[in-house]
């Protein structure tokens, strides 16, 4: 048999001694590393008393209902506290008022949880079930809201459900002009539908204080054959009590409302996301105009990245890009972007589709691709985009429509 000599059995001795105190140190580490997250759960008349919050490692578990750590009740009605290890979480809440059934998905997930404390607000909003009928193809359609009017001047993005990140403009977006609902047309899957409304409306990126996030109970949309399913959108405004509470509504702000208010904005946006950078971005100044010279106000200027085209390209259209303004009155617009490289810039009336008859469009015309290139920390300005609508009926389709 083998024998182990003495000096070395003493050294295992000591190796099994590491080992054991190493564990004893990673255990204690985990759990001084738990970070803390705590909020209230409202509707629009205050607190919702019994409701839940609960976070899910990703988002399928968040849809199948599985693996939930549910939060503690917190000190109050309709507060909560939740004790996670570091790591990224879909929160969702879920309550009861009054006989209707409330939800809320938080405009933020996947939240990142670190070792520091977090104070989250959760704005319910009543859940609707799908309507769908039979139709000649299938799709999803219907109108988003904001207490109860329609919204202006938004967004909405149709995301396939396997992508799991739903950030910038998805497969497909349109915009909202608050007369019309939405419609989109889409081949059988399962996809995730979201709108935004920028407070500042200079843009699409990640949801800051006030602005409006709007996401329907019925997501995922499960869209099967020749099926058209109507949904129910309610919005909400992140981290803004004030614009969302009723005015008879019981207020939840306590003596700490400084202190959690403060931790409820700190930038804790998911790592990968392209936003602004604050470091050294090029801007973009510009002006859009009609072709007669008018001012072309209220239009969606968007720089997409080249990715190594030499020539715009149609399908542009529907790729995604995080650089958006939308111009003012004036016909103005600003853009930062984060990287340099090469842009093509488009001002139209809509994102995330082929332009459609009359919709007002243009391109820069710069150069004979369209494209303009910036470094890094430089600023550009006089950029001109003159707009033209397509496909103009001529004087006797005109008439003909007219009648």
């Amino acid at each position: 048999m083998w024998r182990i000599p003495a000096t070395n059995r003493h050294l295992n001795r000591r190796h099994f001694l590491l080992l054991i105190l190493v564990l004893i140190f990673s255990e204690n580490t985990s759990v001084v590393c738990a970070g803390t997250v705590e909020g209230v759960i409202l509707s629009r008349r205050g607190p919702v008393i019994g409701s839940t919050l609960k976070a899910y490692r990703d988002y399928d578990s968040l849809t199948a209902g599985s693996g939930a750590i549910e939060a503690e009740k917190g000190e109050k009605e309709g507060q909560y506290k939740l004790n996670l290890p570091p790591g990224r979480y879909y929160l969702f809440a879920e309550g009861v008022e009054n006989g209707r059934k409330l939800y809320s998905y938080h405009g933020i997930n996947p939240i990142t949880v670190t070792d520091g404390y977090l104070w989250l607000p959760f704005f319910m909003v009543e859940a609707h079930d799908p309507v769908c009928r039979t139709a000649d193809g299938q799709g999803v359609e219907g109108r988003i809201t904001f207490k109860g009017e329609p919204l202006d001047r938004g967004v909405v993005t149709i995301y396939r459900q396997q992508d799991g990140k739903f950030r910038g403009m998805g497969l497909l977006t349109n915009t909202v002009d608050g007369k019309h609902g939405f419609r989109f047309d889409l081949e059988p899957g399962s996809y995730v539908l979201i709108a935004r409304k920028k407070q500042n409306d200079r843009g699409i990126g990640p949801v800051m204080q006030g602005d409006l996030f709007c996401y329907p109970s019925a997501n995922p949309l499960e869209v099967l054959p020749d099926q058209y399913c109507k949904v129910e959108v309610e919005c909400y405004p992140r981290d803004d009590l004030h614009a969302f509470l009723d005015e008879d509504a019981i207020n939840p702000q306590g003596r700490r409302h400084d202190t959690r208010r403060e931790a409820s904005l700190k930038d804790i946006e998911p790592e990968g996301i392209l936003i602004p950078s604050t470091g050294n971005p090029a801007t973009l100044f510009g002006t859009v105009q009609d072709a007669d010279g008018s001012v072309g106000s209220d239009l969606v200027v968007t720089a997409y990245p080249a990715n190594g085209l030499d020539l715009f390209q149609m399908h542009i259209l529907r790729l995604i890009s995080h650089y958006m303004s939308r111009t003012d009155k004036d016909g103005k617009f600003q853009i930062e972007i984060d990287t340099g490289g090469t842009y093509y810039l488009v001002a139209r009336e809509k994102v995330g589709e082929a332009p459609g008859r009359l919709e007002k469009y243009g391109l820069y015309e710069g150069n004979q691709n369209h494209s303009i290139t910036v470094n890094p920390g430089e600023t550009k300005s006089g950029i001109k985009i003159t707009v033209k609508p397509i496909m103009p009926y001529s004087g006797l389709a005109k008439r003909l429509k007219d009648l």
